[in-house]
């Protein structure tokens, strides 16, 4: 079937996307409780729904907005938008890779839209990366309807690239995973629907587990404003898998359309606790980025001073077992094995 005809096909369900009304498209979340967010759809036509589509596992909108350009949307909830994904995938991808001194080996968890695989596939090191989403209708959306990534990257004729349609939880049990990966980026949905096996303690240690020596994990850290409970969660998950195998830094790139104007990352590391604060490799390709550079990388790791007390005050020793833990402020910090925090405020 021709583009034009999917997207003709598709047309008539879209007037019955309960999300979209008087030419409004509406998130409300759960996770988000209280609040609801919404955007104009261009020219306030139903034209502007470019695509809409319920598969095997989710249901997948792509529309013009007003302001965002091309919005990405599953199951109700944005995932991105043309205008500002930038902040959210620079940094996602590129403050681990600049952390890394030669990741050759890169797995994607989820990222179906290809978008972190762009990031990857700029830095030269790679020399592979692979790339595991559940839901093969997510990358034709983004690859057909939205087209912000290469289609040589998600059509598989890119030597560097694999995807793998898979469970990612069920993927890195098999054993040919084991120490095989220098970064992991875990570009998944919020721990909703087919998400929720990926923020099990399980799966951080598969994670662990597939890291090689001094591997690089980086893992979507939620909300300071709404999810300070969950993100404390996160950095004990980590903690039970691999104990005092992981560091972990938190940071923020602004993304307007996400609740509370705030999402933040954690990376943990594999073996000696060595920091990410400064980048160890030169930036070959800065021209062609709109968000991320030296001194945002540097940033990323300064944290608001509520924040510092919040996760400094909680009790490591009987929730996680890992056995030493600070930020700079206090008297016992150890630069070279700790947990080291921060976000970048834009």
């Amino acid at each position: 079937m021709r583009q034009s005809e999917s997207s003709n096909a598709t047309h008539d369900s879209t007037k019955k996307y309960k999300g979209i009304n008087n030419g409004w498209f509406t998130e409300t979340a759960s996770m988000w409780p209280g609040q609801k967010f919404s955007l104009a759809l261009e020219n306030y036509s139903e034209d502007a729904i470019i695509h809409h589509q319920k598969s095997e596992f989710q249901e997948i909108l792509v529309f013009r907005s007003v302001q965002y350009g091309k919005v990405f949307v599953i199951d109700g909830i944005l995932q991105l938008t043309e205008r500002d994904e930038c902040a959210f995938h620079e940094m996602m991808v590129h403050l681990p890779l600049f952390s890394h001194p030669n990741p050759k080996h890169v797995l994607i968890v989820g990222g179906g839209d290809g978008v972190c695989l762009r990031e990857v596939c700029r830095h030269s090191e790679v020399q592979k990366v692979t790339l595991v989403e559940i839901d093969p209708m997510v990358l034709r959306a983004s690859k057909d309807f939205l087209r912000l990534v290469p289609p040589e990257l998600l059509d598989g004729s890119d030597p560097r690239v694999e995807i793998v349609h898979a469970d990612a939880a069920e993927y890195l049990k098999e054993e040919h995973n084991h120490c095989r990966f220098d970064v992991i980026l875990a570009d998944t949905l919020d721990p909703l629907g087919p998400a929720e096996s990926l923020f099990e303690p399980e799966f951080y240690e598969k994670m662990h587990d597939s890291l090689k020596p001094s591997g690089i994990i980086c893992i979507q850290g939620e909300s300071f404003f709404i999810h300070l409970n969950l993100i404390r969660d996160l950095f004990f998950v980590p903690l039970r898998s691999s104990l005092t195998l992981l560091l972990s830094d938190i940071f923020k790139p602004t993304y307007w359309y996400i609740t509370g104007g705030q999402i933040g990352f954690i990376l943990c590391r594999k073996g000696d606790a060595k920091s990410c604060r400064n980048p160890v490799r030169h930036c070959k390709f800065q021209s062609d980025l709109k968000w991320y550079n030296r001194q945002i990388h540097r940033a990323a790791f300064v944290l608001p001073h509520y924040i510092q007390q919040e996760l400094s005050e909680v009790d490591l020793w009987n929730r996680g077992g890992f056995d030493e833990f600070s930020v700079p402020e206090r008297d016992d910090y150890d630069k070279d094995r700790c947990f080291l925090l921060g976000c970048s405020i834009q």
